[in-house]
Parts: structure tokens; C-alpha cells; sequence
């Protein structure tokens, strides 16, 4: 499949969609570097017509540079061009929360999910995904950072908002209960 891909963007080499399609081949095959710089590719050509590939290719380098170690900077600035290239969109938002939770840098956390709460709204979906499961998952966020910057009652308000979503999947429903007996306790 790489072979191929790799052919046909010999002759099209300036192809957003086609150099996205060649950083997740490389993806697939966990060639990190190489994923980022088609992903990168893909984001320098399709700046201006492709901007759900764009939008997209910029989340991946940012989970890209996260899964390697002491790439902090470069998985926050990919988020926030996400955001402002496509600010309406909740999907940097989400990973930009997330980020900042496992950062422990709580008030970054929450300040972003609100924001993200603020302004976004739901899209299709993109070309590939980056674990963004919908609003709710802003919502959790919010919640968990909430706690943590001493909004103890609107974290747990948050959190029985979020049982009575019937689109919160189990995973976070369960994630949920555990946040709500640490806070009760």
C-alpha cells in the first residue's frame, strides 16, 4: 500500500489528501518521523482547499509528537494552530484538555475545555480519527479540572450532568463514578 501510495505521489506530490494517506501508511508502520513530515506536507499544500485534511493532519502531528518524550512544545503548538486555523471545531480542544490533564497543569486544562465548550460545535467526522469520542468528553474535562482549581461543587454538578447523557460511553461513565467517589469521600 505504501509502495503505491508513494507512486502515485510522484506524480501529484503537491496533493494534500495524498500526503496525508502516506503519513498514516508510515503511521501504521510506526515511522513517527516520517508520519510527521507527510502529515506536514499535507498541511503546508493544503492550506488554503483542504482544510478538514489540514485541520486533521495538524491533530496527528500533535499525537504524533506525544508519543515521544520531551516534545511538549510541539504537541501544544500543533493543537493551538489547530485551533486557530479551525476554531469552531471541538476536536483540538478535546486534545488540547487532555494534554494539559496528563500535564497536570489543571487551570490550562480547564480553561481550554470551557472555551472549547464555548465556541465549538460538532462536525463530520475527520478523515481519520484522534479519539475524540463527542461534546461530552469537553464536558468530562471541564469536570476533572474543575476539581483540581478548587471548583469542587460545579466539578461534581459536572459530573451528574454527565450521567444523565445517554451519548457518554461506558468508558467514561465509569471514569465519571470514580471521579465522583474520590470527590464525595
Amino acid at each position: 500500500m505504501l509502495n503505491e501510495l508513494i507512486e502515485r505521489l510522484s506524480s501529484d506530490s503537491f496533493n494534500p489528501e495524498l500526503n496525508f494517506q502516506v503519513a498514516q501508511e508510515y503511521g501504521r508502520l510506526g515511522q513517527s518521523s516520517s508520519e510527521v513530515s507527510f502529515y506536514l506536507r499535507a498541511v503546508e499544500y493544503g492550506y488554503r482547499e483542504e482544510r478538514t485534511y489540514t485541520y486533521n493532519a495538524l491533530l496527528k502531528m500533535a499525537q504524533c509528537f506525544n508519543s515521544q518524550s520531551g516534545r511538549v512544545h510541539s504537541v501544544s503548538n500543533s493543537l493551538l494552530q489547530a485551533i486557530a486555523y479551525e476554531p469552531t471545531r471541538p476536536e483540538a480542544y478535546f486534545l488540547l484538555g487532555q494534554f494539559y490533564e496528563a500535564e497536570k497543569q489543571w487551570q490550562e486544562c480547564y480553561t481550554w475545555s470551557h472555551l472549547g465548550l464555548t465556541v465549538a460545535k460538532e462536525f463530520a467526522p475527520l478523515p481519520e480519527t484522534v479519539g475524540y469520542p463527542g461534546l461530552y468528553s469537553l464536558e468530562f474535562e471541564k469536570a476533572v479540572s474543575a476539581w483540581w482549581v478548587g471548583r469542587k461543587d460545579e466539578a461534581i454538578e459536572l459530573f451528574k450532568q454527565l450521567l444523565e447523557d445517554p451519548d457518554v460511553s461506558n468508558e467514561y461513565r465509569q471514569a465519571i463514578y470514580n471521579n465522583l467517589s474520590k470527590i464525595e469521600n
